[in-house]
């Protein structure tokens, strides 16, 4: 069901796509490097190098959101894809402290391979489906913030299931300097493991110290992911800060 709603949400967005306008888009490039990538489901930890191409965009009928990481580690051992499509359709705005309202939906889907674990600890997939409703905030000093609450039909590489879903997503700048970040979080239903992760990006712009009219920015992002990608298998709490550097295209 829960796919079938994407599915239709998809063919909605392109159909709106066609006939709308578009008010801006970003595109960007990243690196980051660190320590301690949890590799799922085998519950190691590795060192990483993280490629990430995003793509956000706001028209007349909403938003769009898309993301593709590639995880590398450092001894080999472990590659990770993971990414996310996000439309949104605006039903409603407004002038006040909820800005606007919207038809959210998500599908994520990843895949790992881990070389140094034996069966059924080497592979692990996903294809999530996820459909809900967000508010846009007008959040004193905030460049953007909103909430969605998703439900969500998960299907992995142990099971398949529902689940309920808040994420947030925020964002604020001061000059050249930028806090922005997300929050996810899964309550588990039936027995099942709670999901938490957050990861937050401080960066600087050093794009006018180097006279590019695109921002270059580089700091640090730091990740906690409690039971990453909420796999049955203990061990599989993630922290870990990384160097950044993410070029606006």
């Amino acid at each position: 069901m829960k796919k079938n709603l994407l599915l239709a949400a998809g063919v909605s967005v392109l159909s709106l796509s066609a006939q709308a306008e578009q008010f801006w888009a970003d595109n960007s490039f990243s690196l980051l490097y660190g320590d301690n990538y949890k590799m799922v489901p085998a519950g190691e930890n590795t060192r990483a190098t993280v490629m990430t191409l995003e793509h956000v965009s706001g028209h007349s009928w909403g938003g769009m959101f898309f993301f593709i990481d590639r995880v590398n580690s450092g001894e080999g051992a472990y590659d990770e894809t993971y990414g996310e499509l996000s439309p949104s359709i605006s039903l409603a705005k407004f002038d006040g402290f909820v800005k606007g309202i919207n038809a959210a939906f998500t599908y994520e889907f990843s895949s790992s391979t881990t070389s140094t674990a034996s069966y059924p600890y080497n592979t692990f997939s996903q294809d999530n489906y996820l459909a809900g409703v967000g508010v846009d905030l007008a959040i004193p000093g905030a460049d953007y913030f909103s909430a969605t609450v998703y439900r969500s039909k998960n299907n992995t590489s142990f099971d398949s299931f529902y689940d309920n879903q808040l994420t947030l997503v925020y964002g604020w700048s001061l000059g050249n300097v930028t806090l922005d970040g997300y929050l996810d979080y899964t309550p588990g239903r039936n027995g099942r493991k709670t999901e938490l992760s957050i990861a937050p990006q401080l960066t600087y712009n050093i794009g006018p110290m180097l006279g590019l009219k695109n921002k270059v920015k580089v700091g640090i992002e730091y990740s906690y992911w409690r039971n990453k990608f909420a796999t049955p298998e203990d061990n599989d709490d993630q922290h870990n800060a990384s160097l950044l550097l993410k070029w606006h295209l």
